[in-house]
């Protein structure tokens, strides 16, 4: 082979280096321009990439921009006279992030950004000037609450949230509370025993007293089915819910996507019927549930909306209800990004309309639970004590309540109720 021929090793890098950068601004601009969910905005970018070896640095640039993001801003708002446009917003953050907390040389963060926004339409002067000055650069504050929300990068409106609910110090420290990045996964009973779930994860994994945190690499030591993913929070939920029960019939109200639903049935003797509104979730349930062999009857049912075939017949119900995710903040960063304040006066009025229809179905004696992936007060404990309110045939019988500092896992809202008359 000729030797001129050869691809230049510089040329092929920068090549290699550019695709990944537009993975990275795609995945954003996918979330930031169009709207689309986190999950959805990486999963489509890693599939532009051939080399599965840059899929680590795009997901760890993605969520380290949407992460700082708050950050990003306030720094992009200080050296910029105006706002720059979407498009070359979307670069400024990336370029920043490499800057600030990406391992790259200063002079090399800002060539590969310039020459992204060459790529993307984005006035490379105006990024090239701009980065350059953010170098070193520290933004001024308007008060004490512009300063908070730029060093625990979240959104005011959701910094003054979690203050007036447990006090800045428990605000900053739910805030800035590390989670593990790796996905937890646990396994299916019936098809593998925990002891031997534990040999084979323990050395490639964080075990954890459900299951373990892995990469999923980590995944080909299982066979297919024989383990479910699912995150420690929610199979925590779902042992509190079932707590000192054995078995008896189950209505799951808003199952989907039916992780919960399926774990109950493996749980003891429990006839389970999880349902949901739309039916398109009712077929993703129907085939989790095939895929992990679980015993599970879906129905199609408005929860809001009294169902007449439910009333009195069920030994357990719950309601883990819509809610605005903000125990999911460190793990979903959609909820910094997409949710507002106005959102939660809407939640809880749902949440409640739920969970006062649930009550309908309950056997005397019966449990009802409420539950929410949300740590704020008002769609929690408030919706609790106004439920106990206007509802003298329950009693409290249990709270658990799960917060990202304490418990190193998404934040979860369980309460428990008993009807009377057993």
């Amino acid at each position: 082979m000729n030797s001129n021929k050869r691809p230049n090793a510089k040329a092929a890098a920068a090549h290699a280096a550019g695709m990944t950068d537009r993975a990275v601004f795609n995945a954003l601009k996918a979330v930031f321009i169009d709207g689309a969910f986190c999950a959805q905005a990486i999963t489509k970018a890693l599939k532009t990439l051939p080399d599965a070896r840059a899929h680590a640095f795009v997901t760890s640039a993605f969520y380290g921009v949407l992460d700082k993001n708050v950050r990003l801003e306030k720094l992009i708002a200080g050296l910029c006279e105006k706002s720059p446009d979407k498009t070359a917003a979307v670069v400024l953050k990336i370029g920043m992030y490499y800057l600030r907390y990406a391992d790259m040389p200063e002079y090399a963060a800002v060539n590969r950004v310039v020459e992204l926004s060459k790529h993307v339409g984005a006035y490379s002067g105006f990024i090239n000037a701009v980065l350059k000055r953010s170098i070193g650069f520290e933004p001024q504050f308007v008060g004490a609450m512009d300063k908070f929300t730029y060093e625990h990068n979240a959104p005011e409106w959701f910094c003054r949230a979690l203050i007036a609910d447990y006090g800045e110090t428990r605000a900053a420290a739910l805030l800035d509370a590390e989670l593990p990045a790796k996905t937890h996964i646990r396994p299916v009973a019936g098809r593998m025993t925990r002891e031997s779930f534990d040999a084979a994860m323990r050395q490639v994994g964080e075990l954890t007293e459900y299951g373990c945190y892995c990469d999923k690499k980590a995944t080909e030591r299982l066979d297919e089915g024989s383990y479910a993913v699912q995150a420690l929070s929610s199979v925590r939920a779902v042992h509190a819910y079932v707590k000192g029960l054995t078995g008896g019939s189950v209505l799951d109200l808003c199952a989907a996507p039916g992780g919960k639903s399926i774990l109950v049935s493996e749980l003891g003797k429990f006839k389970v019927t999880a349902c949901d509104i739309y039916p398109h979730k009712i077929e993703l349930m129907r085939g989790y549930a095939k895929k992990l062999g679980a015993r599970v009857s879906l129905r199609l049912n408005d929860a809001t909306v009294k169902n007449d075939a439910f009333v009195g017949a069920f030994d357990l119900v719950v309601a883990d209800c819509p809610c605005s995710g903000s125990g999911t903040f460190r793990t979903k960063p959609d909820v910094l990004i997409k949710r507002k304040p106005s959102d939660l006066a809407e939640l809880t009025a749902l949440q409640y309309k739920i969970l006062d229809t649930a009550a309908e179905y309950c056997k005397a004696g019966g449990i009802l639970c409420y539950s929410t992936c949300s740590i704020f007060k008002c769609e929690n404990e408030d919706v609790t004590q106004k439920f106990l309110q206007n509802h003298k045939e329950y009693g409290l019988l249990d709270t658990v309540k799960l917060l990202p500092d304490s418990d190193r896992c998404d934040g979860f809202y369980i309460v428990r109720f008993k009807r009377e008359g057993a």
